[in-house]
């Protein structure tokens, strides 16, 4: 029996296994300790998506490029590495046009004032923004875990970039 086991399970089999064990047993865990209606049950999270905690900054890129201006729209989606806080007021959004001027809210500089989230276009032609929604479609607004964002082409060759950084209450 041991050299059939032996024999039969490759490494790389083993790790597979163990993986699938430890994912069972956390979900198992959790479904055993949460009972049905459990108000802790509904306040999960996926693991690796922690809440910003108070002050912290999170940054990263948008893009979004279209053919010509009868695509419709050019459109980015962000998914934030971290929850937003719930103290965070989701409508506390700046865009800084390329060139534009920088505000006490959207310093520049990949900074943003305490509770705010500041877009700072790096390039941009033939594109003017349309919306900034949050996960109910509130513009300008962001939602806990993202943003969309979406652009209104007017030429031949249309293409938006830039920073995003948001900052916790």
């Amino acid at each position: 029996m041991r050299r059939y086991m032996k024999d039969s399970i490759s490494p790389s089999m083993g790790v597979a296994l163990v993986a699938l064990l430890v994912a069972l047993s956390g979900s198992s865990y959790a479904a055993v300790t949460l009972g049905h209606d459990s108000a802790e049950r509904t306040s999960l999270r996926a693991p690796g998506q922690p809440v910003l905690g108070s002050g912290q900054v999170m940054k990263g890129y948008f893009a979004a490029a279209a053919g010509d201006s009868s695509s419709g729209y050019m459109a980015d989606a962000i998914t934030f590495p971290k929850k937003l806080p719930s103290g965070f007021n989701n409508n506390h959004v700046q865009y800084i046009e390329d060139g534009g001027a920088f505000t006490n809210r959207c310093p520049g500089g990949g900074d943003a004032k305490r509770g705010w989230m500041c877009f700072y276009v790096g390039q941009s032609s033939a594109s003017s923004l349309c919306c900034i929604y949050d996960q109910g479609y509130n513009d300008p607004a962001v939602g806990d875990y993202g943003v969309r964002m979406y652009w209104y082409p007017s030429g031949d060759s249309n293409y938006v970039d830039g920073q995003w950084v948001l900052r916790a209450p």
